[in-house]
């Protein structure tokens, strides 16, 4: 454009674009809600969302659009009519393989012919027990991502990583390694089994957690060492479990795993740890 405001040359440039990569999260994100901004807004997103509801509707008897909205902390499948006896065989046709004999059993052994309903409870809200918050959230990163490649903005060469429960979002997603519909019979399943494996009360609660730690709030010389120990130490001392399961940033972030006192132990101690003045590796031998 000159001084006189005209056009005097145009030019169009074809820039490559830097590399991409997209990483798809597990466990420990879920919110109520989420998602469903882009639900309203976007077509592509709701026809994800919509395809997983649906499907678990007719199979399982739940809506997980009603999960992620509203958090419900019970819900009642009831097994009544046609529909209601085909989704009563869905739930017993769930089978889980036994760790010590190695024996296929029956993952809900109290659902039977005769049961007309079966009940989920969490205190804190169904959205956060594993089985509903699994699927949720690979219906979410699925749905965020259906959008983004929509518009034609991922790079033919990008690259995806999933940690754990991300790792299927990331296969769907990225590989088309599953249909919609067959990952939420995988990630429900999945969720089912884990809930499963430690006994619950009749809210849902156990005698098992699992905290985040980060050894450098504890203070500077905390080091990944100090903390084996303390968590070897309180699992000796106590004989009740705690270990940790996931090194996720070297010296920033582990997550222990383990009865509930025994997390609280470590909460107090790695406390008075960061309270103390003496190096950490003195205090733990002492």
């Amino acid at each position: 454009v000159n001084g006189s405001g005209e056009r005097v040359v145009s030019a169009r440039a074809v820039v490559k674009q830097a590399p991409m990569a997209f990483v798809f999260t597990g466990q420990g994100s879920a919110a109520v809600g989420m998602g469903m901004d882009r639900y309203q807004e976007s077509s592509v997103a709701r026809d994800i969302w919509n395809r997983g509801d649906t499907h678990l509707r007719k199979t399982f008897g739940f809506s997980i659009l009603d999960m992620v909205r509203k958090n419900p902390k019970s819900i009642t499948v009831h097994f009544g009519g046609k529909k209601g006896l085909e989704i009563r065989e869905n739930y017993m046709r769930l089978t889980c393989e036994d760790p010590v004999t190695g024996e296929i059993t029956a993952l809900l052994p109290e659902i039977d012919e005769d049961t007309e309903s079966y009940g989920f409870s969490a205190s804190g809200g169904l959205l956060f027990a594993t089985q509903f918050s699994q699927p949720a959230l690979v219906l979410l990163e699925n749905a965020m991502f259906s959008e983004i490649e929509a518009s034609q903005l991922i790079l033919d060469d990008a690259y995806f990583a999933g940690h754990s429960l991300g790792e299927y979002a990331g296969l769907i997603s990225f590989a088309g390694a599953l249909t919609v519909e067959a990952l939420m019979d995988l990630v429900f399943l999945r969720g089912m089994i884990m809930q499963k494996s430690v006994k619950r009360d009749v809210e849902g609660r156990s005698n098992y957690g699992m905290v985040a730690t980060n050894p450098t709030r504890v203070g500077p010389d905390f080091t990944e060492e100090v903390m084996y120990k303390i968590v070897d130490g309180i699992e000796a001392a106590s004989g009740k479990l705690l270990q940790v399961v996931n090194f996720n940033i070297q010296q920033r972030q582990y997550v222990v795993a383990g009865e509930n006192v025994n997390l609280e132990t470590l909460s107090l101690a790695l406390t008075a740890f960061k309270a103390l003045k003496s190096t950490a590796a003195e205090d733990v031998e002492k």
